[in-house]
């Protein structure tokens, strides 16, 4: 498979496991309060796409960083969107939670972050250069399965606090 493809499918990988990790991680807070819920999705969860961005930079198999951050930003904002829309639009029958401005702001934030990252470490994205390989595929599909697979649990037996 062409190295470029596999990291296209990596990054897409990616964003579905720590689209997952980020909601399992916000649910019972949410739950509890909605206030709590969009403080915590504004400052822990960013944390958690961070790292997401930072295993797909150094993962790119160009020299050209900027141009993977953009590619990064559309995929994880595509794959957000999508997932929202699916999970609180269609499933939960939650739309007027989801289309805040706070989901606004998380939006925004996925496209300019991989830029960010780029511009503050890039040296450091360089020398941490590493293949994709297959137990990256099966580490973050491990990841984002067991995610949903949990939060399903949770919804359907109305687990709360």
């Amino acid at each position: 498979m062409d190295k470029k493809l596999k990291w296209v499918l990596y990054t897409f990988l990616t964003a579905f496991a720590f689209y997952w990790i980020s909601n399992l991680l916000l649910w019972f807070p949410w739950s509890i309060s909605e206030s709590l819920g969009i403080t915590l999705m504004l400052t822990v969860a960013p944390l958690l796409w961070v790292v997401a961005v930072y295993q797909c930079l150094i993962r790119y198999p160009d020299k050209q960083l900027f141009a993977a951050s953009m590619l990064i930003g559309i995929i994880f904002l595509f794959v957000a969107a999508v997932l929202d829309y699916l999970f609180f639009g269609l499933i939960r029958n939650a739309m007027d939670d989801l289309y805040k401005m706070t989901t606004f702001y998380g939006y925004a934030f996925l496209l300019a972050l991989p830029i960010l990252e780029v511009s503050i470490i890039p040296k450091r994205i360089k020398m941490r250069y590493r293949k994709v390989q297959k137990q990256n595929f099966l580490f973050m599909l491990n990841i984002g399965l067991t995610a949903l697979g949990i939060l399903i649990i949770i919804i359907e037996l109305n687990i709360t606090l």
